[in-house]
């Protein structure tokens, strides 16, 4: 059974911790200055570190330098690649502990992500937005989110998720991962834990039917 249900800019260690026990299969913290769910290298491997076992950590970056990911890459499972970085970058490091995120805005975009698609790694796709690299809450078109889930099998889907319409979203796209944060929270870096786990729960019945009929 392989599917992602991750839980995107946690700061805070007991919560991280809390949604990981709700069934949340990665936990993601953010190392990027110019956002409002920024935490330092120190915070993250102290949130990893109680994560072990029970979660995949992972930590989100925005054009980083190698050296960068290879640190991050010594205290969490996986370094979620949120900026403009090109294949020979992503190449450097292990594909099964990377993610590539895109912002998408246009069919023409599926060209940007093929390169990425030919070396097997996990990709996400989220909606475009001037202002920010993510955590906009804003939504990706619904039909060319499913154009890409359909053209290449491993991609999580993030961009507005919430469990209210996390349902019809799944049902439609059938993604091989959901990733949600700025819907959940009460304020930037702080989850509602009661709708995180409404979250978790819907979209772990999802992806438990799928595989329960596959």
């Amino acid at each position: 059974m392989s599917y992602i249900i991750k839980i995107c800019g946690l700061t805070d260690k007991d919560q991280a911790l809390k949604i990981g026990k709700m069934g949340a299969t990665h936990i993601g913290m953010i190392h990027y200055e110019k956002s409002p769910r920024h935490i330092s290298l120190e915070k993250i491997e102290g949130i990893s570190n109680v994560l072990k076992g029970i979660s995949k950590s992972v930590a989100v970056v925005v054009n980083p330098s190698r050296g960068l990911v290879e640190e991050l890459l010594e205290i969490v499972d996986l370094v979620q690649l949120h900026g403009d970085e090109n294949p020979e970058f992503v190449s450097f490091f292990p594909k099964e502990r990377v993610i590539k995120a895109f912002r998408i805005k246009s069919e023409k975009d599926i060209d940007r992500i093929k390169p990425f698609t030919q070396m097997g790694i996990t990709i996400l796709i989220d909606a475009y937005s001037e202002k920010a690299y993510g955590g906009t809450g804003k939504q990706i078109n619904p039909e060319l989110a499913k154009k890409i889930v359909d053209f290449y099998s491993k991609t999580v889907l993030s961009g507005g998720l919430s469990p209210d319409n996390l349902p019809d979203i799944l049902k439609y796209i059938k993604p091989y991962g959901v990733d949600a944060s700025s819907k959940l929270e009460i304020k930037p870096g702080i989850k509602n834990l009661k709708r995180t786990e409404t979250f978790i729960k819907t979209a772990r019945k999802f992806y438990e039917s799928v595989y329960k009929t596959a």
